[in-house]
């Protein structure tokens, strides 16, 4: 069968290549065709405007910024008691009270601890000199953030971090403490030994 037709278009092949199709052919598969839109080009210069308008929008909004809400939020009221040369805790106004607490137990756990490395250190002073850099490099931050608590519109993590602070500085004396001891220890094994 397929024999057949292979002959029988080998031999009309001259009246089939004769036939072309019409105009109306074309037009009507152009129809069919989805219209190519033509791609949006950006120019240099079109970039170089962008670039200028957010430019100008971020300068007038940090403009915005320092001429009117970082002025109004330096007009607050001082927030912060310092009464630390009283033997209380700084305080921040509005502070819970639980967070009030909190700071002045910690504060004066730091203060005793403070007192016992004093008096058992009172014998190696050099010792004492590089304790006392670990714990002022604590205090310092400390103090950086209870004066970010003074600025801050709500300072509750400021708070906490300022709690874990003074633990921390409590911790590192407690540490301290155990060194001074184990190394008095140490000393009186040896003394015992030697006689």
């Amino acid at each position: 069968m397929s024999n057949d037709l292979e002959k029988f278009i080998r031999k009309n092949r001259n009246d089939f290549d004769d036939a072309k199709p019409s105009g109306e052919v074309w037009k009507n598969i152009e129809k069919t065709l989805p219209v190519k839109k033509q791609a949006k080009r950006f120019t240099i210069t079109d970039i170089y405007k962008w670039s200028a308008a957010a430019a100008i929008f971020f300068i007038a909004l940090t403009s915005v910024y320092f001429l009117f809400i970082r002025k109004y939020s330096h007009e607050v009221p001082p927030t912060v008691k310092t009464g630390t040369e009283k033997g209380t805790p700084d305080l921040v106004s509005g502070m819970s009270i639980e967070f009030a607490a909190e700071i002045k137990q910690a504060n004066e756990a730091v203060r005793n601890k403070q007192e016992e490395l004093r008096s058992a250190i009172a014998s190696d002073p050099v010792l004492y000199h590089k304790f006392q850099a670990d714990l002022n490099a604590l205090d310092s931050s400390y103090k950086v953030l209870r004066e970010q608590a003074n600025q801050s519109v709500n300072p509750d993590v400021i708070i906490k971090a300022m709690i874990d602070n003074l633990r921390l500085q409590s911790e590192l004396l407690g540490r301290q403490l155990m060194i001074i001891h184990e190394i008095k220890t140490t000393k009186t094994s040896n003394n015992e030994k030697n006689i």
